[in-house]
């Protein structure tokens, strides 16, 4: 289990690059609104302003306005709720994955590339989140993203299972074969190990799975 973790932990250090996702205060700002959208549970979209919030708790609750200018307009939505939801740039699905192999409730999870495999991005929150402090040497991204450590996530159309990338980490080939097996030529590569198909370039893998899927 410890091995387990240690790898997948490397990997994501590795393709953190990848899936990056621009949190930069720079950019937006904590506690303002921003144009953005919900869908609730029946399918109603509405469009609107939502409050910008820390990553981990984007995940978890929406703060709605329909007029950014009347406080009295405020809706406040459980992500459980809404199927999904975006705020500025950032579109989020929401599916049954919290964090961990255990975890069942509905949350927002942040998207990262949209397709028949759809990676999304997690963020859990550091134990002792309240208490860290920033590093003199420390990027603001680096000093959240250890505030915040993220989880690769993948969900494939019509799969109720939410598959987090630690699922993959040991024994990658039979696993990542059987997940895209309906791709025969793409299953057999990643099966024989194939140079370029082994677990480093697992979001390669998903993209040419993506690219030859036509559901």
């Amino acid at each position: 289990m410890i091995f387990r973790t240690l790898l997948a932990t490397g990997l994501l250090a590795a393709v953190s690059s990848l899936q990056a996702q621009d949190w930069s205060s720079d950019v937006y700002r904590s506690g303002e609104l921003y144009p953005g959208y919900v869908i609730d549970a029946s399918g109603t979209k509405i469009e609107g302003y939502i409050k910008y919030q820390n990553r981990y708790t984007m995940q978890n609750e929406v703060q709605f306005y329909t007029d950014k200018d009347d406080k009295k307009s405020k809706e406040k939505y459980k992500t459980s709720d809404l199927t999904e939801y975006k705020v500025a740039d950032k579109l989020y699905h929401c599916i049954h994955y919290s964090g961990g192999l255990m975890s069942k409730p509905v949350r927002a999870n942040l998207v990262v590339t949209e397709g028949c495999i759809t990676e999304y991005v997690w963020y859990n929150r550091a134990d002792n989140y309240a208490i860290m402090q920033k590093g003199a040497s420390e990027t603001e991204e680096e000093f959240m993203a250890r505030m915040y450590p993220s989880v690769m996530v993948f969900k494939k159309k019509g799969d109720d299972e939410v598959r987090s990338l630690d699922q993959f980490a040991m024994k990658f080939a039979s696993k990542m074969s059987e997940y895209v097996s309906d791709n025969a030529e793409l299953s057999k590569k990643v099966a024989d190990k194939e140079k370029g198909y082994g677990m480093l370039n697992i979001q390669p893998i998903i993209a040419e799975y993506n690219a030859a899927c036509t559901d």
